[in-house]
């Protein structure tokens, strides 16, 4: 009777170990469980705390390129700056007018642009200047003496949806033609084409201008600068809303000091672009 009391004794031992074990078994994987769930929930608000941005973009060498991937000094500028205030940016490839409608909208949060040319009337809140551009008079070198205070005689080749604010005043009173083009490529080929070499001419940025000339060897043989049209502030334009001058508050602090370092002169060295 001792020897069986004794085994049943013991059997009584090893099934309550093995109870203790179960629900010790059972606790962990609760407790993994819910470390877990807790993990996923926090990398999910991390995640979701990066905000989007809409950036209407439209080439404009060399601070926005036509290439496979987006870049140029606007491009290189704003995604280090994405990078480190957490923005994730959805880049939105449209014309310049529709561009500046959208953003008026509110559906567009940032595009390229400078006060000197905006010619709305919603308050905006603006960057910074990036770079500040020389707008240059070309023509075709073959072309007849040029007189920026008489332009009646020639034809203006411009860009869909650009201002240019040195010409309002003989276009709005149907005192010089113009042309419109989609790119500043365009407008160059034609004017190097020499269709209307005597009287025709445009305005561009010369950093733009040096960009193409270096691309395309026949530009920089068939045209001519014949001088400088005006000088203006390349910025980033930002919208009305709440979202949008957070955001550019956050792009003119980063701007700031960042424009002081030799990351930001090694970009300009790498477009091309002279220091300021």
């Amino acid at each position: 009777m001792e020897i069986g009391g004794y085994q049943s004794y013991l059997d009584y031992c090893l099934i309550k170990v093995e109870e203790v074990a179960l629900i010790s078994f059972v606790k962990v994987g609760y407790f993994c469980t819910c470390l877990c769930t807790l993990l996923a929930v926090v990398s999910g608000r991390v995640a979701s705390s990066e905000e989007h941005i809409n950036f209407a973009i439209q080439y404009y060498p060399p601070f926005i390129i036509e290439h496979g991937a987006e870049q140029g000094l606007i491009i290189d500028v704003f995604k280090l700056f994405a990078a480190q205030y957490r923005y994730k940016i959805n880049y939105l490839l449209y014309p310049e007018r529709r561009s500046s409608v959208e953003i008026e909208k509110g559906t567009v949060d940032v595009r390229m642009e400078s006060e000197l040319w905006y010619r709305g009337i919603t308050p905006m809140c603006w960057s910074e200047p990036l770079y500040v551009i020389e707008d240059v008079i070309v023509t075709h070198k073959q072309a007849e003496q040029f007189d920026m205070t008489d332009v009646k005689s020639h034809l203006f080749l411009g860009r869909f949806g650009y201002t240019y604010p040195q010409l309002e005043p003989y276009l709005e009173h149907d005192q010089l033609q113009r042309k419109d083009y989609y790119s500043e490529h365009d407008v160059l080929s034609v004017l190097a084409g020499g269709g209307h070499k005597a009287i025709a001419f445009t305005i561009i940025g010369k950093p733009t201008l040096r960009w193409y000339q270096l691309q395309h060897a026949h530009f920089d043989e068939k045209l001519v600068i014949q001088g400088i049209s005006d000088v203006a502030p390349l910025q980033l334009q930002f919208g009305y809303s709440q979202k949008a001058k957070t955001l550019c508050n956050d792009f003119n602090h980063f701007l700031t000091d960042f424009k002081k370092t030799e990351q930001f002169k090694k970009i300009l060295l790498k477009y091309g672009l002279k220091g300021q």
